[in-house]
């Protein structure tokens, strides 16, 4: 009786689900939107690494520098962290250049890194072959490097780069080593990776400051990477990291401490203001729905008066008026539901499609929309149903 009712008005019962379809398909969009975001700053961070710490040149002129109020970070400094400080594991540096990597007349823009033998492990990069930059090349100042997966094969296309020459500016490196595709998509919003690995080289920082460390441990540096023997206790550490740096350059902080761990935290932070805006339009969406439903309802009640004093004065009760149009209320919600979340995993993939951000949709998500569908046609739908139930039967049937 109550699909025989809905379809009787056909375009009046799906203008009455627009508001659940559009409410519904929001909370699964922006669950899905969320909910990737999260997987994906968790797995930034876990690429970061989350017993990590970097310390990075603060904004200065050349001017600060000339004049000694500004020292900057330091090639010497790492070692001088690592002998220092308690529960340092390893420290390197890093200096970053953008110029053109050259292989057989293919010319690309890359990332090239200078860093000391044990960012890799700091950074725990996995090689899908050859060999990471070991202390012997830094040593000898060999000119040496690790392609990114990317930039492998954007260089050599599906040929083993391993012995192969690459041309880094004016010198000529050879390729030991190439990493396994990382995985990160710096598209996404609020990425926390600062730089794509999978198009950048890794190279002896001698070898691309032209400089050893014996010979000149002053050398400007863009970072310092750290990794705390104990991850629980990295902002401990990066205090005593803090003031020990500070010490070292004559009381100066002309540096700054991130710490992983808490950009995941001001991640997620970020990621609830955002869940409760998104949110909140979801709800106002799937409210007006609701209004409109119950609208629709009340309607329906007094146009069908006659017929609901017919069905009393034949033996149905009340309770059977308020579950046939309780029925007519759910199905409604329901079925607009189904739909939204149709609509929403389509409008999720859409987002992953042409926007590139990562989303996931659980079925949590899911559990949740049908939920939410439910309540809203039993909140909104009660009303009506009562007030039909109560009607009188002598008067129903009068009804004109």
């Amino acid at each position: 009786m109550a699909v025989e009712a809905l379809g009787r008005y056909k375009l009046r019962t799906s203008l009455s689900v627009l508001g659940v379809i559009l409410g519904v398909a929001a909370v699964i969009a922006m669950m899905s939107v969320s909910d990737g975001a999260r997987r994906e700053a968790l797995r930034q961070v876990e690429q970061l690494g989350l017993d990590n710490l970097v310390l990075r040149n603060r904004g200065f002129t050349a001017a600060e520098m000339a004049a000694g109020r500004r020292i900057g970070l330091r090639a010497g400094d790492a070692e001088k962290i690592a002998s220092a400080v308690p529960l340092v594991k390893a420290a390197s540096p890093l200096v970053q250049r953008y110029v053109p990597v050259a292989h057989a007349g293919k010319r690309q823009m890359a990332l090239v890194l200078g860093v000391g033998a044990s960012y890799p492990a700091i950074l725990r990069l996995q090689l899908d072959h050859g060999r990471l930059l070991a202390p012997v090349d830094e040593q000898q100042n060999s000119r040496v490097c690790v392609l990114g997966a990317g930039l492998a094969k954007l260089l050599f296309g599906f040929r083993d780069p391993v012995g192969e020459s690459v041309q880094v500016q004016a010198e000529h490196y050879q390729v030991v080593g190439v990493l396994r595709d990382q995985g990160s998509d710096l598209r996404t919003p609020g990425a926390l990776a600062w730089r794509d690995l999978n198009q950048a080289a890794l190279v002896p920082l001698a070898a691309l400051s032209g400089r050893s460390l014996e010979i000149d441990p002053n050398m400007r540096v863009d970072e310092i990477w750290v990794q705390a023997e104990d991850g629980e206790r990295v902002e401990a550490i990066g205090l005593v990291l803090a003031r020990t740096l500070t010490a070292l350059h004559r009381g100066n902080m002309d540096f700054d401490v991130v710490i992983p761990r808490e950009l995941l935290a001001q991640r997620y932070r970020t990621q609830q203001t955002f869940s409760v805006v998104v949110g909140s339009v979801a709800a106002l969406a799937l409210l007006v729905g609701g209004i409109g439903i119950m609208n629709i309802m009340l309607t329906s009640v007094m146009e069908r008066t006659h017929e609901i004093g017919i069905r009393r004065t034949v033996g149905a009760t009340r309770r059977h008026v308020t579950l046939q149009f309780l029925s007519e209320s759910l199905l409604m919600t329901l079925g607009g539901g189904a739909i939204g979340i149709a609509a929403g995993v389509g409008a999720s993939w859409g987002i992953t499609a042409y926007a590139g951000w990562s989303t996931h949709i659980s079925p949590a998500a899911i559990a949740l929309a049908f939920f939410v569908s439910f309540l809203v046609g039993l909140a909104f739908g009660m009303y009506p149903a009562i007030k039909a139930a109560h009607l009188e039967p002598v008067d129903a049937v009068r009804y004109e």
